[in-house]
């Protein structure tokens, strides 16, 4: 199956946000839902993802395998000084990757990180639609983990990482940061057309692809399934992580968000709808039925139509 697309896909899968004091079992506000911040301010959170472009990679290859015409090689390279990037590169066998799309795919909140097997299987999916697929992992996550998150529970992970401002800021920054170097490693190592790249992320990694695919603008589109503002245990962001100052900015290059209509996670009335309410156009929202990550084949067949309209 062939679908021509012009774009590299990266998939996907910040200060404090100040929050009104609701009563106790009402969900807590943000204020950048309601006003995101001026240009000026946004400005000073840019110097935040600023990295060295010329920094070394350092590439360790790890392992290639090849299974039903999927090629797969796992790797690691240097993002920033000190943190060591670990990634899985789909394509098909024998595709050339100077002729294809790409994608960066940032995975859930999972502790398997981009192994985890349903991401596994997205990723092969779009690699069988014609595409090359880097998946990482997130600082904490997978081949990333460290001591932080152990048990990698909702309540561990909120009251560790998600609902501690500063940590969850630096983590932000880190991983916009992975993204911007995932995209220098595959046009300068792997010789992917830098006018071909697309951001994607799910679940926790969609939350992140907001943030990055209004930082960086080489990105031909970006697409964010699963994701939204607070999931329902979220309490606060700096706003210099919070993701309504940033979708907004994602424009003029096209947004596509997927959500579930029954989804507990990231409500639809009170976190994707205010969010995606912020996204200027061209901008598209696909719900599907269900609960929180329930990805059908007719939702997988509606991204793959956006993206074949969408990035020539």
């Amino acid at each position: 199956m062939r679908y021509p697309f012009r774009l590299i896909i990266v998939i996907s899968l910040v200060m404090l946000v100040p929050l009104s004091a609701a009563p106790q079992e009402a969900r807590p506000v943000c204020k950048w839902l309601e006003k995101p911040v001026d240009d000026q301010t946004f400005k000073t959170f840019q110097d935040f993802f600023a990295y060295d472009r010329h920094l070394p990679f350092k590439t360790q290859s790890l392992k290639v395998s090849e299974s039903e015409g999927i090629r797969s090689e796992h790797f690691s390279f240097q993002s920033t000084p000190g943190e060591q990037l670990f990634a899985n590169l789909y394509r098909s066998a024998g595709a050339d990757f100077k002729k294809i799309p790409a994608m960066i795919f940032l995975h859930g909140g999972v502790a398997a990180g981009k192994d985890g097997p349903g991401y596994v299987r997205l990723s092969e999916t779009f690699t069988r639609a014609g595409l090359a697929v880097l998946a990482i992992d997130m600082k904490y996550f997978g081949e990333r983990s460290t001591d932080l998150l152990t048990a990698f529970t909702e309540t561990e992970k909120h009251d560790r990482l998600y609902n501690n401002p500063s940590l969850f800021l630096a983590w932000v920054i880190q991983t916009v940061k992975d993204v911007r170097r995932s995209i220098d490693f595959l046009v300068d190592e792997v010789g992917i057309d830098p006018r071909r790249i697309v951001l994607v992320g799910f679940s926790r990694g969609a939350t992140m692809g907001a943030i990055a695919g209004g930082i960086e603008h080489r990105l031909a589109a970006t697409a964010l399934l699963y994701g939204g503002h607070f999931d329902a245990m979220e309490t606060e962001h700096l706003p210099a992580a919070c993701p309504a100052n940033y979708i907004g900015r994602i424009s003029p290059r096209p947004l596509l968000m997927v959500n579930a209509t029954q989804d507990t996670d990231f409500i639809r009335e009170t976190s994707v709808l205010p969010l995606y309410g912020l996204a200027q156009p061209p901008k598209k929202i696909i719900w599907t039925e269900g609960g929180h990550g329930i990805l059908t084949d007719e939702a997988r067949s509606q991204i793959l139509q956006w993206l074949e309209e969408t990035v020539k």
